[in-house]
């Protein structure tokens, strides 16, 4: 065997590479053996043997001549594979033992591992990871960045069958690292130069070095469901005369520790990983048992004589090189063949990135000796932790995720199809699960934020994406375990979107135009997502008039009811003069539209509806205003330049101005007519008072409500003129009800139909009015009832048509005048006429009928006895007198009721007068 080389480090992959002398009809059989296990064995200073074993990696011919090569084959072990395999996976709620126990299950047979002893009570505080993701990397990467981020290290056994991985947590601990062979065996190797003739191998050089490292560790991390930072920090063990504290401050990202405790454990590992290498022992040997991993004493050493040596060392990293021991006839032809040897290990030695200055020195000494090695230690009682390339010892550098990627929303049971009513899956913080396009289909992500347009305590927007949805993730700070949510995707495509043939190809004579045709004004079309996925509500494909008629203008918010296809939306139509609003409910068709109102189909712009606004609902709908409520049909400015303010109700109080001046008017007239005044007027409750005031009459108080002004300058100022129910027009003033009242104020008219009743009722006044004429018809009875009295009023400005004040007439049955507790007064300047056109007119009294005249003349009708008197003469004319014996003619006199008659108003109704007035 020609040269031989290696490298054993702990959490490194192993090199062992040899070159080997053979003709060159043997690389054949070479190249054959790469991917095979491969053992090779050293002999001892003792005559026995140690072995290393690994795969066959790499074989190379390095040269030839004369029939003559020079091969190089590389063993490895077993964990070189994993960095052959990259992966994309996510693990959720597992240890770091388990995730890699997971990863390096893939490679059994072959792969063989155990933990050490101290492995479990050092991860017992640790918690399981909740998320954990191995993001385009290779197997090797992961484990190592995985076990790095826990301070775990590994180192290389050899078995009696292979080799195996032994994972451990406490370099300090015999557990972790066996002692070397030799030094336990001989109890230490010793400090002593290198010659032929020694039987024992010994370490030749042996010094140390210490570099300035940070002298403290501070972590900190925001949890947001905490809403605090957690933080820890941990000052270096060992001193530095004279130096100011150097701190190492390091965010690690969001939610990195679930507790003070937790920050604490990874701030010591960060601190004793720098620890580690800022006390670093480099040596030189030829001790050919030497192996990272392993514990070694040092006999009669200098630097022990002083006190300034550890008594054991815990050895990091070797690089050693062999020689065969070969004739020098032997070594100088085929140094004239190939080359000499120290050439070929240096490039070798290069290739490989192990080259520095004391491989010289090893080099040299091997060609001499056979074999060499230099080697790094650590003082055995100081924990070793490793560190990632660059990371300086941090624990979180990892894959970066750059840029955003999308993901599908999913549910409990890890599906993308909802399940009924079941559309919805958060937990109470509104988090969501996903499942990345890379990942197995078994397999979801952490729980996810999603992030809101608006967010704040009590307020903000929210919008959840559902399951099946897809959605578009990035990652805080470019950390692939740090997920957020930022939006959702459309992803579907109606009936228009693809041609519904194999491989995408329109088929002859299709129109792809023709599938938006159908739509109509209560008809959607090509809206089914017939390509699964999502796809927009409204779209820009089709907006010919032929088509939807929509070119893209159509935009807002839609949701869907869970399990059904009922929605809410606020619907914004930018179309050309044509501008539209719309929120709507499809629940009992409630909705607002505003603008230019027409029929709508989801994508599909239809008719003409109106223009303004519609507020409809299919079941009960309520308005209301607390302050007040004005609805008006009188215009007001409002342009771009110049705006009337909002309640502005200017001809509402002119028009009611007017009434007040009517019901004072006719008020005033009642009274020279002597008939009831206005109680609108003259005061409801007390003279000149109302329930809205009491100094005001209903009418001057509704006026006075109506009329409010309230200052502009602050809320508060408003609020105590409203409360003031000041109606002075002041500099800044804003038109406000001064009561809770509910103003209507038409232009041209007020129409209040119904198809049942109407129904007017109050607790104190009712006033109608007009300046014109006023009409109360019925279709069945008309009925006037009050409390107290009656009064109408006729003629107060002028007699109506052919001279009439007031007209009281029945066009069929009886007209039934009562004065049923008082006196009942038939008064007239002018005549008084009481005719029956075709009957009789019966005057009875229950006592006396009297008739008189100015003049002095009367005839009394008293019980059984008639009295004529006058002042003149009496005069009788008659074709026929005739003058019988006494008779009594008894009339029956109706029966007055002394309170209100329940018995004779069903009487009255039941005879069914056309008017009945009593009073």
């Amino acid at each position: 065997m020609d040269p031989t080389y290696t490298f054993v480090g702990i959490s490194f992959v192993h090199i062992f590479a040899f070159c080997q002398l053979a003709p060159t009809s043997t690389w054949c059989r070479c190249w054959t053996r790469v991917t095979k296990q491969a053992t090779l064995h050293i002999s001892l200073a003792d005559g026995t043997r140690t072995t290393f074993s690994g795969d066959i990696t790499h074989a190379a011919m390095l040269g030839s001549e004369g029939g003559l090569a020079r091969y190089r084959l590389r063993l490895t072990p077993w964990l070189w594979r994993l960095s052959q395999v990259r992966n994309s996976r996510v693990w959720q709620d597992k240890s770091v033992v388990d995730i890699v126990d997971d990863v390096l299950s893939a490679y059994q047979p072959l792969a063989q591992w155990r933990w050490s002893g101290e492995t479990d009570s050092f991860l017992a505080d640790v918690p399981p990871r909740s998320y954990c993701c191995q993001y385009r990397e290779s197997d090797y990467d992961f484990v190592r960045r995985l076990l790095t981020e826990e301070g775990l290290g590994w180192r290389i056994e050899e078995l009696e069958e292979g080799h195996g991985l032994v994972l451990f947590a406490d370099s300090s601990q015999q557990s972790a690292m066996p002692p070397d062979p030799i030094s336990e065996q001989d109890g230490g190797i010793r400090f002593h130069g290198a010659r032929t003739a020694e039987k024992q191998d010994s370490i030749q050089a042996l010094h140390k070095s210490r570099k300035v490292v940070s002298t403290l560790t501070t972590l900190l991390s925001y949890d947001y469901k905490a809403k605090k930072a957690v933080s820890a920090s941990a000052p270096s063990r060992q001193q530095f005369a004279r130096l100011p504290v150097l701190e190492s401050y390091d965010v690690p990202g969001q939610y990195a520790f679930a507790s003070g405790a937790l920050a604490q454990h990874y701030a010591e590992l960060q601190m004793e990983a720098r620890e580690a290498r800022s006390q670093p022992w480099q040596g030189r040997s030829t001790v050919r048992t030497l192996a990272a991993g392993t514990r070694i004493d040092v006999t009669q050493g200098p630097l022990a004589m002083f006190g300034d040596a550890p008594a054991s060392y815990t050895v990091l990293r070797v690089t050693s090189v062999g020689v065969n021991n070969l004739p020098s006839p032997a070594v100088q032809a085929l140094a004239e063949l190939f080359g000499p040897i120290p050439e070929l290990l240096e490039d070798v030695l290069l290739e490989a990135d192990l080259a520095d200055e004391d491989m010289a020195l090893v080099i040299d000494q091997a060609r001499k000796l056979g074999y060499a090695n230099r080697f790094d230690a650590l003082a055995a009682e100081a924990p070793w932790r490793p560190e990632l390339p660059g990371s300086d010892a941090r624990s979180h550098p990892k894959p970066t995720a750059r840029g955003a990627q999308s993901a599908i929303v999913i549910g409990a049971d890890g599906s993308d199809q909802a399940s009924g009513a079941d559309e919805l899956y958060c937990d109470a913080l509104g988090r969501i699960r996903i499942r990345y396009h890379w990942q197995d289909s078994s397999n979801a992500s952490c729980w996810v934020r999603v992030a809101q347009r608006t967010a704040g305590g009590g307020m903000g927007s929210q919008f959840l994406p559902r399951i099946g949805q897809e959605v578009l993730v990035q990652f805080i700070e470019n950390d692939i375990d740090r997920p957020i949510v930022i939006g959702a995707l459309y992803n579907g495509q109606g009936e228009g979107g693809h041609a519904p043939t194999p491989g995408g190809q329109a088929a002859d004579g299709d129109d792809p135009a023709a599938v938006f045709q159908p739509a109509g004004d209560h008809t959607p079309s090509a809206q089914g997502n017939v390509a699964a996925g999502n796809s927009p509500v409204w779209h820009g494909a089709s907006g010919t008039n032929d088509g939807h008629r929509n070119a893209a203008a159509q935009w807002g918010v839609r949701t869907k009811e869970f399990g059904g296809s009922g929605y809410n939306q606020l619907l914004f139509d930018d179309t050309d003069a044509q501008g539209r609003v719309q929120l709507r409910s499809t629940f009992a068709g409630s909705e607002l539209s505003l603008g230019h109102l027409i029929h709508a189909a989801d994508n599909y712009r239809g008719s003409l509806r109106g223009q303004g606004a519609e507020l409809r609902t299919d079941a009960y709908g309520a308005v209301r205003g607390g302050a007040g409520l004005l609805v008006s049909s009188y215009q007001i400015t409002h342009g771009a330049t110049n705006r009337d303010p909002a309640s502005d109700n200017a001809a509402g109080i002119a028009l009611m101005k007017q009434a007040v001046k009517l019901g004072e008017t006719f008020s005033e007239a009642a009274k020279t007519h002597q008939t009831v005044a206005l109680a609108t007027s003259i005061g409801s409750v007390k003279a000149g008072a109302s329930t809205l005031s009491d100094k005001e009459a209903p009418l001057a108080a509704l006026l006075t409500a109506v009329s409010g002004m309230v200052g502009g300058d602050s809320l508060d100022a408003a609020r105590a003129d409203a409360g003031a129910r000041k109606t002075s027009p002041d500099d800044g003033a804003l038109p406000h009800s001064a009561d809770p009242v509910i103003a209507l104020s038409a232009k041209a008219g007020l129409g209040v139909t119904a198809g049942g009743a109407v129904q007017l009722s109050n607790g104190e006044t009712i006033g109608l009015m007009s300046g014109a004429d006023t009409q109360f018809v019925a279709g069945g009875a008309l009925r006037v009832h009050s409390g107290q009295a009656i009064g109408v009023l006729g003629g107060a400005v002028a007699a109506g048509e052919g001279g009439l004040g007031v007209q009281l007439i029945a066009a069929k049955d009886a007209v039934d005048i009562q004065a049923q507790a008082d006196v009942l007064k038939v008064q007239a300047r002018d005549e008084v006429t009481v005719v029956s056109a075709s009957s009789f007119v019966d005057f009875a009294a229950a006592k006396s009928i009297s008739l008189s005249t100015a003049g002095g003349a009367n005839i009394t009708i008293d019980g059984g006895n008639i009295t004529v008197q006058c002042p003149g003469k009496i005069l009788v004319k008659a074709g026929k007198k005739s003058f019988t014996s006494a008779e009594s003619l008894p009339y029956p006199l109706p029966i007055m009721p002394r309170s209100v008659c329940i018995e004779c108003m069903m009487k009255s109704l039941m005879a069914g007068p056309a008017l009945t007035l009593a009073g």
